[in-house]
């Protein structure tokens, strides 16, 4: 019975379960190996980018790549994890779990993952020394800036900005020396930044920072325009304050150092790239009104003073006047009837004689 059923049970067995489905399962076990060897790949790779971070890490704190970079923005004042050493560890770490995940998609056989990570593991190198570059100018910046902040402070040219806008700036900055150094410095990380945007290939980021690279130049031809003018319209009211001490020379001593800053200012904009038109507009506009309301005042004050000073003497000596007014005036009436009765009398006299002459019959 037995050996007539078992036939039966297998043919039912073989109706009952599809062919795709043992198909299925039969890929599912062929496939369980290469599962198998990408665990133990992504394990071990995990060991291996723990290791190298870690190593990575001690190699970098040992060289005090964290101390160089301290002051830098790439460095942290309060990072108990080793800073700069710390984040480079972690990024080799990083690297190494992006190939063990990439080597496991290829023992997968997963084509789109595998070409996916192809192209991301092409462009690791690339960030990987874009970082070294970074860490490196930005540490060359910080000691370049150290070295001219020593070299500038040693003219101790703080003591000629004393009294001027640019004292201010200077002491926030800690003088002259400190605030070159760190425009150095800070010019080394622009470059450094660019050169790190070239390397990773970011087009619209390069263009950035080309653009402004191209703007550096002259706005430090504009800053050394501003020093200059600050130093000279200092000079010049030194120069015009020290004729005598009145109040007046102290006055156009400061007159002189206002036009000689707005001077500087305005071509120190215009080196820049910055439109001066409205800086001119607006002195033109002072300037006439200055000159106007000085001279309205000017007229007032001789108006008034010229009134005010004459009222006294106006009194003092109308009566004077009018008597003189007066006497001129009798003067000329009595010369007036003086010449009218000489007149009459010629005329009298004049008469006489013609009559006398007509009836003297000599005359015939």
């Amino acid at each position: 019975m037995r050996s007539q059923a078992q036939p039966l049970i297998e043919t039912a067995l073989q109706v009952q379960v599809p062919g795709f489905l043992q198909e299925t399962i039969a890929n599912i076990i062929a496939f369980i190996p290469a599962i198998i060897g990408a665990v133990i790949i992504l394990l071990i790779g995990w060991i291996l980018g723990r290791i190298l971070g870690g190593i990575t890490t001690r190699v970098l704190e040992k060289i005090g790549l964290s101390d160089h970079t301290r002051q830098t923005p790439l460095g942290s004042e309060t990072d108990p994890d080793g800073g700069i050493a710390s984040a480079v560890g972690t990024l080799v770490s990083y690297i190494v779990y992006f190939y063990a995940a990439l080597a496991a998609a290829d023992v997968l056989g997963i084509a789109i993952l595998s070409e996916s990570l192809s192209e991301i593991g092409a462009f690791l190198p690339v960030l990987f020394s874009a970082a070294i570059i970074l860490i490196i100018g930005f540490i060359v910046g910080r000691k370049l800036g150290d070295i001219i902040a020593d070299i500038v402070g040693g003219f101790r040219l703080t003591t000629y900005v004393q009294g001027t806008p640019l004292e201010g700036i200077t002491t926030s900055a800690g003088g002259i020396g400190n605030a070159t150094g760190k425009l150095v410095e800070y010019a080394v990380y622009f470059f450094t930044l660019l050169t790190a945007a070239d390397t990773l290939g970011i087009t619209a980021l390069s263009q950035l920072l080309n653009d402004f690279a191209a703007f550096v130049p002259a706005l430090i031809g504009g800053l050394l325009v501003l020093v200059v003018g600050v130093f000279v319209a200092d000079a010049l009211e030194d120069i015009v304050a020290s004729v005598d001490a009145s109040r007046l020379t102290t006055l156009a001593g400061l007159g002189v150092k206002l036009f000689v800053y707005y001077i500087t200012i305005t071509i120190a904009l215009d080196t820049i790239g910055f439109s001066t038109a409205v800086l001119t507009t607006f002195f033109t506009a002072a300037v006439t009104a200055l000159f106007g309301a000085l001279g309205v005042a000017l007229a007032l004050a001789i108006a008034i003073g010229v009134g005010w000073g004459s009222k006294d003497y106006v009194a003092e000596n109308i009566d004077d006047w009018m008597a003189s007014a007066r006497r001129s005036v009798s003067g000329l009436n009595e010369e007036s009837s003086t010449r009218a009765n000489s007149g009459l009398g010629e005329d009298t006299h004049t008469r006489s004689r013609d009559d006398f002459d007509s009836s003297d019959p000599t005359n015939d």
